[in-house]
């Protein structure tokens, strides 16, 4: 009777592991999918935000482009024609460029007719600033993609450490040797008291 109570405790005990188990493992499993499909988004942000940085970038070298031609035509009027600074941004034979090229570049200008415009340093700031800041989004896009797939891959592997511990749980229920039987089951809490710990240890995503 003793005998029978002791193995109908032991079998409980080997249910309830399995239990506690099997319910961290699904649990592992769902986390790493939400830390997967939390990092694609992350990856498709990133995209569009490195999409829109290369549109910034062209719109600023385009600009540039044409200030570089509107400088020239002012440095000409200047110098070969001898119209003063003060008058040549109202100069009907001169275009005036972007806003930024108005703002900017021409206070740089009139300080300095020789000036060059990649000497202007508030034109440049100002001309490339939206495509700095849609760039620097891109970058922190691809740093939470990179964080989750990590989170996603530590966890892939947890459910493999909890797989070995069920795995071992699973056995003992043919094992007829007891102590070999209170080894394989040491070995599992062993294992999934590790994996438990770095799991709990890990960001959670609830929704």
């Amino acid at each position: 009777m003793k005998t029978k109570l002791e193995k109908l405790a032991g079998n409980f005990v080997i249910v309830v592991l399995l239990g506690l188990v099997s319910t961290t493992t699904a649990w592992a499993a769902i986390q790493s999918s939400l830390h997967a499909g939390k990092a694609s988004d992350a990856s498709s942000e990133y995209a569009l935000a490195l999409a829109a940085a290369d549109n910034a970038w062209i719109t600023a070298e385009v600009k540039y482009r044409d200030d570089l031609s509107v400088l020239r035509d002012k440095q000409v009027r200047h110098f070969i024609d001898k119209v003063p600074t003060e008058k040549l941004y109202d100069d009907i034979r001169t275009s005036n460029g972007s806003y930024e090229f108005y703002v900017d570049a021409f206070n740089c200008f009139t300080e300095n007719p020789r000036m060059q415009l990649a000497d202007c340093k508030p034109y440049m700031e100002s001309i490339y600033a939206e495509y700095e800041a849609k760039f620097a989004s891109s970058k922190s896009w691809i740093e939470v993609s990179n964080t989750e797939t990590s989170l996603s891959n530590q966890l892939q592997m947890l459910t493999g450490l909890f797989a070995v511990s069920l795995f071992l749980l699973g056995i003992t229920a043919v094992m007829r040797i007891r102590n070999l039987v209170a080894y394989l089951v040491v070995l599992s809490i062993i294992l999934w008291i590790f994996g438990t710990a770095v799991l709990l240890s890990t960001p959670m995503i609830f929704a």
